[in-house]
């Protein structure tokens, strides 16, 4: 069997510690930039996706706009989480500085 304990230890040590308020505000800031950028890449998506005429090649039932509502939706936090477009770290570099100024 393995080690659980050294698993849980190193998870721990990953993690990241905020410890003060300022920490916890510049968590939340980048948190909020971040998400404004995942909106802001499934919208862009969405409307991608509406400049696609349909062909009939595919039916387009009301359950398929769900799936491809969905499937934007995670492509749009999965390209943001991964650093997206640069939206979000310069949204957060602007409000940083003026928070500062």
């Amino acid at each position: 069997m393995a080690d659980l304990t050294g698993m849980t230890s190193e998870i721990v040590a990953r993690r990241p510690v905020v410890s003060t308020e300022t920490d916890r505000k510049d968590a939340k800031l980048r948190q909020a930039c971040a998400d404004f950028e995942s909106i802001f890449i499934y919208f862009v998506l969405k409307s991608a996706r509406k400049s696609i005429p349909e062909n009939g090649l595919i039916e387009s039932s009301h359950e398929s706009k769900i799936y491809k509502s969905m499937l934007d939706e995670q492509m749009a936090q999965s390209v943001a989480k991964g650093g997206g477009m640069g939206l979000g770290q310069l949204l957060y570099e602007k409000l940083t500085d003026q928070v500062a100024k």
